[in-house]
């Protein structure tokens, strides 16, 4: 992998971190085990991964570097849009007292 200090520092630090996303700090640690020079097969068995992810993830990242290590998928639209949602459930909560008598 060859990682350069500050990439290295940057993976260790999303490790390290309580705030960022699993997939993110799954994604850091294949890399810094990739670069610690840890078996694929001990990698697969930590990680609980395919050998897919593996090979999806290093070779994005020896071809891309930190900016290649964010996932493809855009995701889907909400179902309804946001708005509706919001003044259903403040409408609810507004209209309707919990039935055991607890306050919100």
């Amino acid at each position: 992998m060859n990682l350069s200090g500050a990439e290295r520092d940057q993976r260790e630090a999303i490790v390290r971190s309580r705030t960022m996303r699993v997939a993110d700090v799954r994604r850091s640690k294949l890399i810094l085990m990739l670069e610690d020079g840890e078996s694929r097969e001990a990698i697969m068995r930590r990680l609980e991964c395919d050998s897919r992810y593996l090979s999806r993830w290093s070779s994005r990242f020896l071809s891309e570097r930190l900016s290649g290590m964010y996932a493809r998928h855009p995701g889907r639209a909400p179902k309804q849009p946001v708005a509706k949602l919001e003044a259903r459930v403040l409408n609810r909560t507004l209209k309707h007292k919990p039935s055991d008598g607890s306050t919100h």
